[in-house]
């Protein structure tokens, strides 16, 4: 391969914690028969001491086999087995920072708003957000964003919650209530982005626009600031109604004016969802 078609594999090791000596010398085995510290270190253009010390760590890491024998050959590990080897020890560790940090993880008071500035982050915070909810969620969402937090929704209504979504194409969500825009495509064509609002509970929210392809995030905030989330519960619980309205207003007034008064208990006063009685205790009422 030449140096520019290795640019993307070396910087897939190098975000995966490959120091660049490192991933040059495993790319380089990858391509190779088995070779000794030296070849390798001339064929890499690296100090010899240097790439010893390469391969010693690629070796405590899995990622290549030393021959024990008096040339101490080295050869690669292959991918699938390294990333299958990385995968599992990736997740004992999480799971041991997990515990270590669960003690450490106090519960207090936040009114600030945060920004959040990657789609991997905003879509990780909703998930945890879905995961823990304990009543209501309401959301608005475009249908990439969905793509990715249907199961998320699924499970909340498998747990008890009340669940409506206010989405742009037909779609089926187990045990949650879709609320289907009219005229969603033309909606989505004249938004820029695709956009995620989401309230759980009236206790913490979560407001996001991305790209089209979820790869950059425009602008994202989250907060649980409990008097923001229920005004944001609010927003949607009317967002919910009117966008039900006009889509049963189109068959029937009647039915219009049925679907209406049916769906008025998802106002926050209606609902009393937990973020509103958390709210009302801190000041008294």
């Amino acid at each position: 391969m030449t140096t520019t078609e290795l640019e993307e594999p070396l910087e897939a090791l190098q975000d995966l914690g490959f120091s660049e000596i490192e991933a040059l010398v495993y790319t380089y085995l990858l391509q190779n028969e088995a070779s000794t510290g030296y070849r390798v270190s001339h064929a890499i253009g690296k100090p010899t001491a240097n790439t010893y010390k390469a391969i010693a760590s690629l070796q405590d890491q899995g990622a290549v086999l030393v021959d024990e024998g008096e040339n101490r050959v080295v050869r690669a590990v292959p991918p699938k087995e390294l990333l299958s080897q990385m995968s599992r020890d990736f997740q004992d560790r999480t799971k041991s920072a997990a515990e270590a940090l669960a003690e450490l993880n106090l519960e207090v008071v936040d009114d600030r708003v945060y920004a959040l500035k990657s789609a991997g982050q905003v879509l990780e915070r909703a998930r945890v957000m879905l995961g823990r909810a304990k009543g209501m969620v309401l959301a608005d969402i475009f249908p990439e964003i969905l793509e990715e937090l249907k199961g998320d929704f699924i499970k909340a209504a498998a747990r008890g919650c009340l669940v409506t979504v206010k989405v742009y194409d037909p779609t089926e969500l187990t045990g949650c209530e879709c609320i289907l825009q009219p005229d969603g495509r033309r909606v989505f064509s004249r938004w820029p982005g695709q956009q995620l609002s989401l309230v759980i509970d009236a206790e913490e929210h979560l407001l996001a626009l991305f790209d089209d392809g979820l790869k950059d995030v425009h602008q994202a905030v989250w907060s649980r600031s409990t008097f923001l989330s229920c005004l944001h519960h609010n927003h949607l619980a009317m967002e919910h109604l009117v966008t039900l309205y006009s889509a049963r207003r189109q068959e029937s007034m009647e039915g219009a004016d049925a679907a209406f008064q049916e769906h008025l208990n998802l106002s926050v006063l209606a609902s009393s969802p937990s973020g509103l009685q958390t709210l009302k205790s801190r000041y008294g009422r």
